[in-house]
């Protein structure tokens, strides 16, 4: 019968950090992130800010050191900080322009954006969108016309069982700017809505707004199947500016 042994300290690497069952390295990588994130956010760090050691910020999370080097790698890879050769771990500096994928992953964990960031983030949505359209006036499919019908099907559905739709409504929105047949497109706008999740579960709780999105959907829907450009960018443009973008305005002015 082989003989069973505790496993050492160096066995363990990988799945610490510290406790029994403790998720492995790489379950492990985003969560320690966050921690990181909520450490700048509770200590009020700014950009230039120094971080404490790579030792002592383990001690502090109460984390693995390998599980905060793939965190730290990862907020690195996204310009959020700098690790510089015998001086230690700094946040970028205000010039060093972090991916906006830093900002996705900030709202990912919860963590506050101001208002300004908000505000630039959903402008830059609206162009995209609205030149998503376009193109998917130019170039859709039957199968996206298809699509989107379902979408639009299942929405009324979901709407008689007095429902939030925030779910299709993403789907609507992104169906649209896959019919732009331009993948890259909707990696990009998908972003936007991974940004606004937290805006848009309030914005969708209320079924009046729910009702009046459908009705929306369904003029945008209807002009793409007309390949009415001009039609399809000002329905898309009312349906964006008059519903949720100022519903965003009027919350992250208050926040303000």
């Amino acid at each position: 019968m082989p003989v069973r042994r505790n496993p050492s300290r160096a066995d363990r690497g990988a799945t610490e950090p510290g406790a029994p069952g403790a998720l492995p390295l790489a379950d492990a990588e985003p969560a320690v992130t966050g921690q990181v994130l909520r450490f700048i956010e509770e200590h009020g760090l700014s950009a230039g800010d120094r971080l404490p050691s790579e030792r002592d910020l383990a001690t502090q999370l109460d984390v693995s050191r390998p599980a905060l080097r793939e965190s730290l790698a990862t907020l690195e890879a996204l310009r959020l900080i700098t690790r510089k050769p015998n001086s230690g771990i700094y946040l970028a500096g205000p010039n060093a322009y972090p991916s906006f994928e830093s900002v996705v992953l900030r709202s990912n964990h919860g963590l506050p954006l101001d208002r300004d960031t908000i505000v630039h983030s959903m402008e830059v949505r609206n162009l995209l969108e609205l030149q998503a359209i376009e193109l998917a006036c130019e170039r859709r499919t039957a199968a996206d016309l298809a699509h989107l019908a379902s979408i639009v099907e299942q929405t009324g559905q979901r709407l008689a069982e007095k429902c939030s739709i925030i779910d299709l409504d993403e789907a609507f929105h992104l169906g649209v700017v896959a019919a732009s047949h331009n993948p890259v497109f909707v990696q990009i706008v998908h972003s936007f809505y991974r940004l606004s999740i937290v805006r848009r579960r309030v914005y969708f709780s209320d079924l009046r707004r729910c009702r009046r999105s459908h009705r929306e959907h369904q003029a945008i829907l209807r002009a793409i199947g007309a390949r009415d450009t001009a039609a399809a960018r000002e329905a898309m443009r009312q349906h964006i500016h008059e519903g949720f973008w100022r519903s965003i305005l009027r919350r992250t002015s208050r926040a303000a």
